[in-house]
């Protein structure tokens, strides 16, 4: 199936992208690998068809930065955290944000649906990555007004916590005197690991390094070594290549990153933290495709309507600017 695959994607001068949670058998093949804003960057630049294996709004985000190409998905995988931020739900913040007249600039986090992103950008903000959170923020808070971040919460608390400022999920008890404002979102996946997950892993490796995705909680971001991005731990790993270490992020990646570059690596859960949004695109969802494309019949096509596609390209492009 391999062999087929890498052959009909040659015969139809196709671009293969996938997301470091993916399956290691789909991102081995793939042109193109990285996290969201790697992705959103290598992406836009392309002249010739796209097949993105990741959750639909990557491939939506895609779309709408380089829309004169075809872009198309083996599955349209929804991402759990992207559905929490419902578009009735963002409307009653942002209704409620007005009724106290709070002076705000939204700032969503690149896994939310291109509605939401379309509502940004109208409101002038930006999106932002896991990566990039800290720069956008902080682009946010020269503004002189309150941030309304969403979807994740965590990722919200972990910024304002490096940058020095106070934030607080809305609705929350004086949650007005925030500078940012988070919608109550999170991770599925990273919501599974806990303190006394490093606490066993301190004990039993006690000069083992803690790394963990910022979408982590707080209380587990504070007790660890490294926090980053996907794109920053793989950094962090490929720089101590010998250390042990307990990851905390999704179990595809940390599974490769011990495969290829440092065996002293665990994951730092109990049950496996494996996003099933992303597992859920396989080699048979590939080839399936590709074989529908190559009869001319595909199917899976991402559109975006105009309006939204429009109104979501200014918040996507302010984040391009401020991180090129």
């Amino acid at each position: 199936m391999i062999k087929e695959i890498k052959y009909l994607l040659k015969k139809h001068n196709i671009t293969l992208a996938a997301h470091y949670y993916e399956k290691d058998e789909i991102f081995d093949i793939a042109d193109l690998t990285g996290d969201s804003l790697e992705l959103a960057k290598k992406t836009a630049k392309l002249k010739k068809p796209l097949i993105f294996c990741g959750v639909s709004f990557m491939g939506e985000s895609a779309k709408i930065l380089n829309p004169s190409i075809p872009v198309f998905m083996p599955r349209l995988a929804d991402c759990s955290m992207a559905r929490m931020a419902e578009i009735e739900k963002v409307k009653k913040d942002i209704e409620l944000l007005k009724k106290e007249n709070i002076n705000f600039i939204p700032v969503c986090y690149v896994n939310s649906s291109a509605k939401i992103k379309a509502i940004v950008g109208e409101l002038g903000g930006s999106i932002c990555t896991s990566s990039s959170a800290e720069k956008i923020v902080q682009w946010a808070i020269k503004q002189n007004k309150k941030i309304y971040f969403l979807p994740d919460k965590n990722l919200g608390k972990n910024t304002a916590k490096k940058l020095g400022v106070k934030a607080k999920v809305i609705r929350e008890k004086n949650w007005q005197e925030a500078d940012i404002i988070c919608f109550d979102g999170h991770c599925s996946v990273h919501q599974l690991f806990m303190p006394e997950q490093i606490e066993f892993y301190k004990e039993k490796f006690p000069d083992i390094k803690i790394v963990v995705h910022p979408e982590c909680s707080p209380e587990v971001c504070k007790m660890a070594d490294f926090v980053g991005s996907t794109s920053q731990i793989l950094n962090y790993v490929k720089n101590h290549p010998k250390e042990t270490m307990a990851i905390g992020t999704e179990f595809n990646f940390v599974n490769r990153l011990k495969r290829d570059i440092n065996p002293n690596i665990y994951v730092l859960s109990s049950t496996k933290p494996e996003c099933p949004s992303m597992n859920e695109t396989t080699m048979q969802n590939l080839y399936d495709l590709l074989k529908a494309i190559d009869e001319e019949q595909p199917y899976n096509e991402i559109k975006v309507d105009e309006n939204i596609a429009k109104n979501a390209l200014k918040a996507l492009n302010t984040m391009m600017e401020i991180t090129k």
